[in-house]
């Protein structure tokens, strides 16, 4: 048997360089419109303190004047930057480029392995130049890092020289159990996050209706918290909507079950073309998920 296990820089540079741009993008994506929404909150919370502190309103009601600014500046970073196109540029370069990378190594199409170890490679290196090509707004993002990586490996070019049998092994854990794995946990991590986020937003729901009818039995009070606990609320559901937490849980939920189905059929792979239908099976399903995924981003 030959080697099994595939790390990460097993992959081509060009996936690791966009996988990192990916992770870079997401990371600043969602940081900046945390802080706004973090700021959104505090400001009103200040608001609400300056109703109370009559001495010190004033410096409360200016501090609260200065945070609701660098809301509004991030904002307007957040839209001249457009770092999400680079998170979702990144993951579609990188999705792409491993599907293509497992393919080239089981020999399916259209990397069949009745072609010879040059025009394989060929074969390869135009389909990564096609995906750059059409990716040309995160392109500059995707140098100056992992460049003494290869773009074919050793490991990919070994593991394309086996056998029948070793590869279909191969696929089967390294690719297809693994990510029915990383599904399943994925989907389990983001039912728990929407639950949790379900149950901070009632709770600031509840706790703004308690403050409103506060005020209607105590008009005169100064404590009026209405407007921070609704501002909570509202940072907390847009937080949620932003994370989707609740369409990734299903989402991966029918991948890691379609993935479960076509492995089912690793019994019946019996020659080479047999492999090629079924890495393309499960390549497409995985495919499919990816494709949904950006969908549902680019309507966010």
């Amino acid at each position: 048997m030959g080697r099994l296990k595939l790390t990460e820089n097993d992959y081509p540079a060009l996936f690791l360089q966009a996988n990192a741009a990916s992770a870079e993008g997401k990371r600043a994506y969602l940081d900046l419109t945390k802080g706004t929404l973090v700021l959104l909150a505090v400001g009103a919370g200040l608001a609400a303190a300056s109703a109370v502190a009559d001495s010190a309103r004033p410096a409360i009601a200016a501090m609260s004047a200065l945070v609701l600014a660098a809301s509004v500046f991030l904002t307007i970073y957040l839209k001249a930057t457009k770092p999400e196109q680079l998170w979702y540029g990144g993951r579609a370069v990188a999705e792409s480029v491993k599907s293509m990378s497992w393919r080239y190594m089981m020999g399916a199409e259209p990397y069949f392995i009745d072609l010879s170890p040059a025009e394989a490679d060929r074969a390869l290196i135009a389909g990564f130049s096609s995906i750059a090509r059409e990716r040309r707004n995160v392109a500059p993002a995707l140098g100056g890092r992992f460049f003494e990586l290869p773009q074919i490996s050793d490991a990919m070019r070994r593991t394309r020289s086996y056998g029948l049998d070793e590869r279909k092994n191969i696929y089967l854990t390294e690719r297809i159990k693994s990510q029915r794995r990383w599904y399943s946990q994925e989907a389990s991590h983001n039912r728990s996050a929407e639950n949790r986020y379900f149950i901070f937003i009632l709770v600031c729901q509840f706790s703004a209706l308690a403050a409103a009818i506060l005020l209607v039995g105590r008009p005169e009070s100064k404590i009026k918290l209405t407007g921070l606990f609704t501002s909570l609320a509202s940072a907390l559901i847009a937080w949620l909507q932003l994370n989707q937490h609740k369409e990734l849980a299903q989402s991966y939920c029918v991948t890691e079950l379609d993935l479960g189905l076509v492995q089912e059929q690793a019994q019946y792979v019996k020659s080479d073309r047999d492999l090629s239908d079924f890495v393309g099976d499960a390549e497409n399903a995985i495919s499919r998920e990816h494709t949904l995924w950006t969908a549902r981003r680019d309507r966010a």
